[in-house]
């Protein structure tokens, strides 16, 4: 079986240092494209960035293979503010590409659709990862954005959002439709841009990480797991035995609350508000075993870089022992009242429907992936924290609906409690090492697999410790990307809340 590093040798690609799990090599601009468009198409492309600062821009493709705990990752540095597009031989480029160019002022050459990905009222010749941040900005005319729009008899345009009621974060889609069918949907994302990597350089590593924790609410332990073992990879720091298993355990329990919150929405989209109440109040409970253990119910403040901020009580653990069998007790019950009741599997059935064809290109991550037979999961790919240490397994459906998204959740539910039940029994009772500030010039990539997917993050540091360049590619940048097409796949007005609440995404995670 070929692998990442043979093909890398193949390629003739001259080495860049390397990690733990991570093979770094370079190559030459003019070779840029054609390497990456081979390794496309043996690999899978998880992420592309770009690097600006004071030095000569430069671009960071990260790849990665089934069944190889290795990632790869390619770099190039440019001579100027151009470079050839991959996206015409390499689908799953566009989006990256896209934000590179309105980020970081980069020109992809031959970009087939380099329309606004994010940025509002955004002045021309200022992009954001490359501007001076320190002053206001004149806010002048923006880049447009290229909305499409159907034309025809009986056909008309139906705005929804930026704001709206109820929990749904800030977003705006156009939907196209000739009375009930959605003939097309256009998303317009941005509303929440922070831009968070830029507002960490230059900061101490632990002002990044109350950054990366506010990322997205909603998946703020998985994202600042991400960050921190990318800087403890970067300072080769360790980790004890007792903060891995405890990382273990805070990430399933967001992955808990997540999927419950998720169900709990579509069941509320479908009509069953019963069933959305029993949802939300399980998912409610997750919380507040949370709080109880870090005395924050989304996990903020508990990570340190080397292990964690303090041990998690012991009554908290005995408490979360106690309730797991209940969790699991009421999640399948309520699972076997979903699939017998007709109407609700009649509403999910079909609808927002991935092709494995379409999605494929993509590279879409999480339950979203796996439910268009995306066989992805880091837990188990690329093992971290004490992932090494538990048993669980991995589902993966090719429908691609609504139906196919619930039933990945719902199998995630019962291994996410056999996981926490695991951990609880064989609980270390100590550390072998205690947290590290040593912190060392270096860059590495962390990773964790959050309740939405694939969370990747890239640190740079400074000899003193500080964050030289971050990059953070959280799972919902590459998940919405084909949401439009599940939206327009013969669908009509009253199934959109359903195909929303089943996608589950993030618009922070997106915006950032």
């Amino acid at each position: 079986m070929t692998t990442l590093r043979d093909a890398a040798h193949r390629l003739g690609l001259a080495i860049d240092g390397a990690a733990a799990t991570e093979l770094r090599f370079r190559c030459a601009p003019e070779a840029f494209l054609g390497a990456v468009t081979t390794l496309a198409a043996e690999a899978v492309l998880a992420d592309l960035f770009a690097v600006t600062g004071s030095g000569p821009p430069s671009l960071t493709v990260v790849f990665e293979a089934v069944g190889e705990p290795e990632w790869l990752l390619l770099r190039t540095q440019l001579t100027g503010d151009s470079f050839p597009s991959l996206t015409p031989a390499t689908h799953v480029a566009s989006w990256y590409e896209r934000e590179i160019h309105e980020m970081h002022g980069l020109q992809p050459a031959g970009h087939p659709a380099l329309a606004r990905l994010r940025l509002h009222d955004w002045p021309v010749g200022q992009p954001p990862m490359r501007a001076t941040l320190d002053r206001r900005l004149d806010i002048g005319p923006g880049v447009p954005s290229v909305v499409p729009i159907v034309h025809g008899q009986g056909v008309f345009q139906l705005p929804l959002g930026p704001v709206r009621s109820g929990p749904q974060e800030s977003g705006e889609f156009l939907f196209n439709s000739g009375g009930e069918d959605l003939v097309a949907v256009s998303q317009l994302l941005g509303f929440k841009l922070r831009v968070v990597e830029r507002l960490a350089e230059g900061r101490t590593v632990d002002q990044a990480l109350n950054l990366a924790e506010r990322l997205a609410g909603v998946s703020a332990f998985s994202n600042a797991l991400a960050f921190v073992q990318a800087v403890e990879r970067a300072s080769a720091i360790n980790v004890g035995a007792r903060s891995r298993a405890a990382r273990t355990l805070m990430n399933e329990l967001e992955r808990l609350h997540n999927h419950f919150g998720d169900i709990s929405r579509l069941a509320d989209a479908t009509g069953l508000m019963v069933a959305g109440a029993q949802y939300a109040s399980l998912k409610e409970d997750v919380l507040r075993r949370c709080a109880e253990l870090t005395r924050h119910r989304y996990l903020r403040g508990i990570l340190a870089v080397g292990g964690l901020q303090a041990p998690l009580p012991a009554i908290a653990l005995q408490t979360l022992r106690r309730r797991l069998p209940d969790w699991l007790r009421r999640s399948e019950r309520l699972e076997k009242l979903l699939e017998e009741t007709a109407i609700f599997i009649d509403r999910v059935e079909t609808t927002g429907v991935l092709t494995r064809e379409y999605a494929a290109p993509h590279n879409l991550v999480g339950p979203i992936g796996r439910s268009t037979g995306a066989d992805r999961d880091c837990r188990r790919d690329h093992p971290y924290a004490a992932y090494d240490q538990v048993i669980f397994e991995v589902l993966v459906k090719s429908q691609g609906d609504a139906l196919a998204r619930l039933s990945i959740r719902l199998f995630e539910i019962r291994q996410s409690i056999r996981i926490l039940e695991q951990l609880l029994e064989s609980w270390p009772e100590s550390d072998e090492t205690a947290p590290s500030d040593s912190l060392a010039t270096g860059e590495a990539l962390g990773w964790s697999e959050g309740a939405g997917g694939e969370t990747l993050h890239w640190v740079a540091l400074t000899g003193d410790g500080r964050i030289a360049r971050w990059r953070a590619r959280p799972p919902a940048f590459v998940n919405w990307h084909p949401y439009a097409e599940a939206c327009a796949s013969g669908n009509n007005l009253t199934d959109y809340p359903v195909i929303e609440a089943s996608f589950g995404l993030s618009h922070a995670e997106f915006d950032r």
